[in-house]
């Protein structure tokens, strides 16, 4: 059994695979990077564990990923919530001499200020990590990375600016997942208080509404709500709902069951 994640190496992904491997109290796993993420969800097909970004503080969340689980039978074990302190990274050492910055565009997004009031275009790029890495490998100027510290060392880049992102508090929300089949045998030693589903809602007048109002009539406290396509109907939506609680709790059981009245399907994704 191995951790897997996107991207390069002492990217955001992999400083969390590290911290969710502790967490998981597993015996010395091999924490292994993908190019992409469907390449993470297979290795997760094929029984191991991924984690995966979810949504960013600031900028958008990752759809891929939450689309996903239409695909794959896969259950979340637990989430981790990394600060995102972005630095300037380049050959050069003075920002004046920066035209381009390269970096993932989530990471562009949340430094979208900064890069505007030093009149540095945003170029996108595969990954964080990866941009600090090209440009130690190509030794070009007038560019910089938007990346974490850690890779300035790594790579011996000049760190021309810290904590650039445009957000105070900027954080990224990961879950970490696995086969659902295989969900029992892992133990995440963070405290269990949220609980994720996905449910379809019956093609009726107002629907939606009463999904939503089973969980307000029950004085449950929903904290995110995403509108997904469905993998199986053609302009069919499905909703990815995150509220807090444990399943068993009254007041969550009287909801789910009032939402079971509403919807066509539901189907618990996990409580962590």
């Amino acid at each position: 059994m191995n951790i897997y994640y996107q991207w390069e190496s002492w990217a955001y992904s992999n400083i969390t695979a590290i911290e969710v491997a502790k967490l998981l109290g597993l015996d010395n796993p091999e924490i292994r990077g993908c190019e992409t993420f469907e390449q993470v969800w297979e290795k997760i097909w094929e029984g191991h564990i991924g984690v995966l970004p979810i949504e960013n503080s600031y900028a958008w969340p990752i759809h891929a990923n939450l689309f996903a689980f239409g695909r794959y039978k896969a259950s979340i074990i637990g989430t981790y919530n990394l600060p995102i302190h972005h630095c300037l990274l380049s050959l050069e050492s003075d920002i004046k001499s920066i035209k381009t910055a390269i970096s993932h565009p989530q990471a562009l997004d949340q430094c979208y200020h900064f890069l505007q009031e030093n009149t540095i275009t945003a170029k996108k790029f595969y990954d964080t990590a990866w941009a600090a890495k090209h440009i130690s490998e190509t030794w070009e100027r007038g560019i910089a990375s938007i990346s974490s510290k850690l890779a300035a060392e790594i790579y011996w880049l000049n760190i021309i600016e810290e904590a650039i992102e445009d957000q105070e508090g900027n954080t990224t929300r990961f879950l970490v997942v696995c086969l659902t089949s295989e969900i029992e045998k892992y133990n995440y030693t963070l405290k269990k208080w949220k609980v994720s589903l996905i449910f379809e809602a019956r093609n009726t007048p107002a629907s939606l509404y009463k999904c939503l109002g089973a969980f307000a009539t029950n004085n449950v406290n929903l904290s995110k709500i995403e509108n997904l396509p469905s993998f199986e109907k053609p302009f069919t939506s499905v909703f990815w709902v995150d509220f807090e609680g444990s399943l068993e709790d009254k007041s969550v059981k009287k909801a789910l069951e009032e939402l079971e009245f509403f919807t066509s399907d539901i189907r618990i994704l996990g409580e962590y």
